[in-house]
């Protein structure tokens, strides 16, 4: 092989890759969704991902809800400082918080949290040869295992999202009566101008988006994890990362659709 020859056979190897690694993920989605007719049969399973993924992770999302206001709101404030009425101060925080903030951070705080716990019980299963176990007992991997999960993700991160949504903009009213002498009427009607419904649904739609994002990339590093703790730790590092990354692209395609 000459030279010349090296970058484009390595070229071609990262594109066959990326290609075979899209190509797993999407089947991974397609076997889940395959098994939506068993999801009365695993109520009790779904209920307690429910729990692990949802409830469990509301303490942590209202620190960062609340914080997250507090900031929108004291920048909006000092971007309008002697420019605007102060009831704006509240129309910029909703606006951000309802389309950016509130879906991009709890999908991020989940990526982190709950994506990374995923990756890292589904490797451990697999190093533990429990997945094969389940094979040997002809008991389908992905209506007992992946199911459950995906329901849950796509039913709570848009249910902690609108969750974390009313904390930010409670935060918001907090700074705005305590520290930045604006009262809760000005703050309340600031919010309501110019608000739409769709402000609401598109972060509603991105989080269930970011909800897909976050299974099917913790279940796929969960699959490719290595051998032993090295292995389950690389695999929880890959799913963050790549989490993070995947929705931040998918929140502006998302974006450049439902705001065209």
């Amino acid at each position: 092989m000459t030279w010349w020859q090296h970058p484009i056979v390595g070229v071609g190897r990262i594109l066959v890759s990326g290609i075979s690694n899209v190509g797993e993920l999407v089947c991974i989605l397609l076997r889940t969704i395959k098994c939506f007719p068993y999801i009365h049969k695993n109520i009790g399973l779904i209920v307690k991902q429910m729990v692990a993924i949802g409830v469990s992770s509301i303490p942590l999302l209202f620190v960062t809800s609340i914080f997250t206001g507090m900031v929108a709101t004291v920048q909006a404030e000092f971007q309008f400082r002697d420019l605007v009425a102060d009831k704006f101060v509240g129309t910029a925080a909703c606006k951000m918080i309802l389309i950016e903030l509130g879906p991009i951070l709890t999908a991020l705080v989940l990526a982190g949290r709950v994506g990374s716990a995923l990756a890292a019980e589904i490797g451990s299963m697999r190093e533990k040869e429990e997945l094969d176990a389940y094979t040997v007992l002809g008991l389908d991997t992905y209506r007992y295992l992946a199911l459950p999960r995906f329901i849950a993700f796509i039913t709570m991160v848009p249910c902690l999202t609108v969750i974390s949504n009313c904390l930010a903009l409670i935060g918001g009213w907090i700074v705005c009566v305590l520290a930045l002498d604006i009262t809760s009427y000005t703050y309340y009607t600031g919010m309501q101008y110019l608000f739409q419904p769709m402000d609401l649904w598109a972060g509603v739609i991105k989080s269930f988006v970011f909800g897909v994002i976050i299974f099917v990339l913790g279940y796929y590093h969960g699959l490719k994890a290595g051998a032993g703790a090295r292995g389950v730790g690389v695999a929880t590092m890959n799913v963050v990362v790549s989490s993070c990354l995947m929705i931040l692209i998918a929140d502006f395609a998302l974006a450049a659709v439902l705001f065209k």
